[in-house]
């Protein structure tokens, strides 16, 4: 279910995430998200970020 919610939840979480495939959530981010992320398409399996989860970053610039 694609909610704006949760897309900005996720591009949050999204934009602490470094090209060797380390995602640093913030304190008190709920692990949860990073598996919507990872349901949704956004990360990988691998916790890679996909091309789909670098498109949501630039719509959602911090």
């Amino acid at each position: 279910m694609r909610n704006a919610a949760n897309e900005v939840e996720i591009a949050s979480v999204l934009r602490h995430h470094y090209g060797d495939g380390d995602l640093y959530l913030p304190e008190g981010t709920p692990e949860s998200v990073v598996h919507t992320a990872i349901a949704m398409g956004y990360l990988s399996k691998d916790g890679y970020l996909t091309r789909k989860g670098r498109d949501l970053l630039a719509q959602h610039e911090f």
